[in-house]
């Protein structure tokens, strides 16, 4: 009888060893998926930023396009011409100046 009753304590230990085991493994995987998806979330979050900023560059990069044209334009004298119609309409004297009728 002796060998029975050691024999059950060890199957009871062997078993408690194991839904223990069991048990911080379930832990483990269901830390594991929480962990997964706040990194999905933030991965998530990341390439929305990053297509944000993407597009901010983009928009910049062509203002800095139209800044180096408008800077070579501004060294012209077509472009000095231009701005004294516009701003002080001014014209050539053989040039005839024509209003409409308001």
């Amino acid at each position: 009888m002796a060998v029975k009753r050691s024999n059950k304590k060890q199957k009871r230990k062997q078993n408690l060893t194991r839904l223990t085991l069991l048990a911080v493994v379930l832990f483990l995987i269901v830390g594991m998926g929480f962990a997964m998806k706040n990194l999905s979330d933030k991965a998530a979050s990341y390439a929305a930023r990053e297509a944000e900023l993407e597009s901010l560059i983009a928009a910049e990069e062509g203002r800095a396009y139209e800044y180096k044209e408008m800077s070579k334009l501004r060294q012209t004298l077509r472009y000095i011409e231009i701005l004294a119609r516009e701003k002080l309409n001014l014209v050539f004297p053989d040039e005839i100046l024509v209003k409409p009728e308001e």
